[in-house]
């Protein structure tokens, strides 16, 4: 940070190239200046009250002479308009400009879009972005976690409780039975702001608790899936094994039922023929 400060302070690259070189945003750069204060060294810049305006220079030809005869009359005076530092860096610059950007440019100069509708890759944070417009707000929430709030809460826990305790100091100190009153009601107030923080720091804890067990739960399942196609694979091998040993065995039961099937009657009861 104090290497960026410094970088900003000195004036010497331009805001673009300070945030490029320290790896944030130009806009996150210049609102780190405002809430911290950095005062930006100003370079050599163009007197305005030098510069020739159009409609004052306008020749009876109705162009200025800048047009006609290029620095034509220029004065001592002049010189202070052309006497600025050359390799200010600044926004103003001229090296920044639109369209010597677009003279430097190499490469294709009509490129195509390769973007379909509604594309958000250049989107850096997302939609709420638009509702607030500090952008290093999003950059310091992008780098939390749920275990950030759980110990910001702990420590507005603790912030109450040390208040709690100047407000009993207080009270027992205090004679006055409207002080006494207007102490009580605060010292309400603090104990159910308290409970109030109390309870979010265990949902806190039971939503990190089931984070944790759903981490391990695709893990869990998938070796219980791969667990029973084993033991159905091995019922299934065991079973052929059984039918193939079984092939050809006679047993008493076999020989019953094929006595039965050779009677007459099928070995159905009510066919007998009655004696």
């Amino acid at each position: 940070m104090e290497a960026l400060k410094s970088d900003y302070c000195a004036g010497v690259l331009s805001i673009q190239k300070v945030a490029d070189k320290h790896g944030v945003s130009k806009s996150t750069l210049i609102d780190w200046a405002k809430k911290y204060g950095w005062v930006r060294k100003k370079r050599g810049k163009k007197n305005p009250s030098k510069i020739p305006s159009k409609k004052s220079d306008q020749n009876s030809n109705g162009r200025t002479d800048g047009r006609t005869k290029k620095n034509a009359g220029k004065t001592s005076g002049d010189a202070d308009y052309y006497d600025y530092d050359a390799a200010d860096d600044s926004d103003e610059n001229c090296t920044n400009s639109a369209e010597t950007k677009r003279n430097n440019r190499s490469g294709n100069p009509h490129p195509v879009c390769r973007f379909v509708e509604r594309n958000t890759a250049a989107v850096k944070h997302r939609g709420y972005a638009r509702y607030l417009e500090k952008d290093y707000l999003f950059d310091d929430a992008a780098e939390m976690a749920l275990i950030d709030e759980l110990v910001f809460t702990r420590a507005r826990a603790l912030s109450v409780t040390a208040t709690l305790k100047r407000m009993f100091t207080e009270l027992d100190k205090t004679e006055d039975i409207p002080a006494r009153t207007a102490l009580y009601g605060k010292i309400l107030q603090a104990e159910t702001a308290l409970d109030r923080n109390i309870a979010r720091i265990e949902s806190i804890e039971r939503t990190l608790g089931t984070l944790d067990i759903i981490a391990v739960t695709p893990a869990k399942i998938i070796a219980d899936t791969e667990y029973r196609a084993a033991a159905r694979e091995k019922v299934k091998a065991e079973t052929d094994i059984l039918t193939s040993q079984k092939q050809g065995v006679t047993t008493p039961m076999n020989k019953i039922v094929q006595e039965l099937h050779g009677m007459n009657h099928s070995g159905r009861l009510d066919d007998i023929p009655e004696e």
